[in-house]
């Protein structure tokens, strides 16, 4: 479906302290094949999301995510159509975005590291385990967590960085290098890129705000995942995982 805007309101978020702003994409690819995302743009919850195969779901999700019955959610904003952008996307990137977004990735990039040596003490078999009872959307191919871990920083040094024709960076030999350089590249392109960037490339619609806020979310969504993956492949292998404390 092309991206039709449906306004449900005025793009800045609503006032008082009783509601909380909304945003909704309606056929997107990211944890269902056509699904449904509510983000929110609010500074405390920075790159938070909540998705279901409907908007409901993904509204109770977002609630739960951010702390917020979801009845007190008013939708500010709805989308349809994948990778398209939301008019608060158009509102030039602030200073602090960019530092929210920056701690983000940091804090959620130490995670990654210490849950992949995690799996590496439990041998090699969990992180290439393809774990038959594992449920992806039809176009995802990281079916183990070896492949997850790449697909971490694929995503976000070979997808998000040139959707807004920032520069790329190809793979690295190895996972290890790869994590440390693509965090080091993230890092340098977020805080030099200008605020206000728009790009369109097809039907996808990509701005400075949208990016952050998709750096923001990723790896903390990919780790939890990946967390639960490694705990289920562990308890199928019969494999002893020390699972490292998480801050999320």
């Amino acid at each position: 479906m092309s991206g039709v805007r449906d306004m449900s309101g005025d793009v800045d978020e609503p006032a008082g302290n009783t509601r909380f702003g909304a945003y909704v994409e309606h056929g997107t690819g990211m944890a269902y094949d056509r699904g449904v995302v509510a983000w929110t743009f609010d500074p405390n919850a920075w790159g938070r999301c909540g998705q279901g195969e409907d908007e409901p779901s993904a509204l109770a999700e977002l609630g739960a995510a951010v702390d917020v019955d979801p009845d007190e959610l008013i939708v500010v904003e709805r989308i349809y159509g994948d990778e398209r952008a939301f008019a608060r996307d158009h509102v030039p990137a602030t200073d602090a975005e960019r530092v929210a977004t920056l701690a983000a990735v940091t804090e959620a990039r130490a995670g990654t590291r210490a849950l992949l040596a995690a799996c590496r003490t439990s041998g090699p078999d969990l992180l290439d385990f393809d774990n038959p009872a594992r449920v992806l959307p039809s176009w995802a191919r990281w079916r183990t967590l070896r492949a997850m871990f790449w697909h971490v920083a694929d995503t976000e040094c070979r997808y998000y960085l040139p959707g807004l024709g920032l520069p790329s960076r190809p793979r690295a030999d190895d996972l290890d290098t790869e994590l440390d350089a693509c965090a080091a590249h993230v890092r340098a392109v977020v805080l030099d890129m200008p605020d206000h960037l728009v790009h369109r490339h097809r039907a996808e619609e990509w701005t400075s705000t949208k990016v952050l806020r998709r750096l923001a979310w990723h790896e903390r969504g990919e780790l939890r995942a990946m967390r639960e993956l490694a705990v289920a492949n562990a308890a199928l292998l019969g494999l002893r995982l020390q699972l490292p404390a998480s801050s999320d």
